[in-house]
């Protein structure tokens, strides 16, 4: 029988607010296997004064780095858990029964090295939803999709396979990188799941403004083009019809249906 634990990883600086958000979230799941690991950036907004103790299977590291993406990395290496997901400040789960059905979907899907769901992108001030990404066969079936970072499930042991599994010297599309190498060194066996996990407020790196969202598509056509030649057009192509779709496939879901 698989022995199913998660490692949630949520990296935070300056952000107590929504930070809290996240812990409520987590501590709100009804599976109990997994851990909470929390990596501050030496925050100077009181984040170190909370009462970390109360919380069950959750552990604070403060110490400094040089950005999100190499905070992610120095917190790999207190996952003790194989089932890495991370969830940033600021994320929640879908719902309480979130980490309950991954762990009867992987049960299910048992041989493949990472699993994605759905993500749900809230406009909190406006009251709507901006985006669902990660939810149509197109993520399962174009060469290159990228699925939605805080629905994404990968082992520790393929993420160690990689020299960083973040690229610390960029500041947006990391994570989109990460899958590309994962795909280029032949260690990609994601499961599509029909499922959606988390739920992200707009305002993060990636999306806070169409400045965020340029300098993103910008780093994608870097590092794509070393690493693809001409696949680059392609590529960048892909991203944004994905991008386009994901605004338009939003199903039945309503703002109003939820609870954030």
């Amino acid at each position: 029988m698989m022995n199913i634990n998660f490692s949630i990883i949520t990296v935070t600086y300056n952000s107590k607010k929504d930070l809290l958000k996240t812990i409520e979230s987590v501590q709100s799941q009804t599976f109990s296997k997994f851990i909470h690991i929390i990596k501050d950036g030496l925050s100077n907004d009181k984040t170190d004064e909370i009462d970390f103790s109360k919380y069950r299977n959750t552990f604070f590291y403060r110490n400094k780095d040089i950005g999100i993406y190499d905070a992610m990395n120095q917190a790999l290496k207190y996952a003790s858990n194989e089932y890495i997901l991370y969830l940033n400040s600021g994320d929640i789960f879908f719902h309480k029964n979130s980490l309950r059905d991954l762990d009867e979907n992987i049960r299910k899907n048992p041989n493949f090295n990472s699993y994605c769901g759905g993500t749900i992108q809230v406009d909190l001030k406006n009251k709507r939803i901006n985006r669902i990404i990660g939810m149509s066969n197109l993520y399962k079936y174009l060469p290159y999709a990228q699925l939605p970072h805080p629905s994404f499930v990968i082992k520790k042991s393929i993420l160690l396979k990689l020299n960083k599994p973040f690229d610390n010297s960029l500041k947006i599309a990391s994570d989109y990188k990460q899958q590309l190498v994962l795909r280029k060194k032949k260690l990609w066996k994601n499961c599509n799941l029909n499922q959606i996990i988390s739920i992200m407020p707009i305002g993060g790196l990636s999306n806070k403004n169409k400045l965020s969202i340029f300098n993103g598509f910008l780093e994608t056509i870097i590092f794509s083009f070393k690493m693809f030649n001409v696949r680059t057009l392609y590529i960048l192509i892909m991203k944004i019809l994905l991008n386009i779709y994901s605004k338009i496939n939003k199903g039945k879901i309503k703002f109003k249906d939820i609870n954030y």
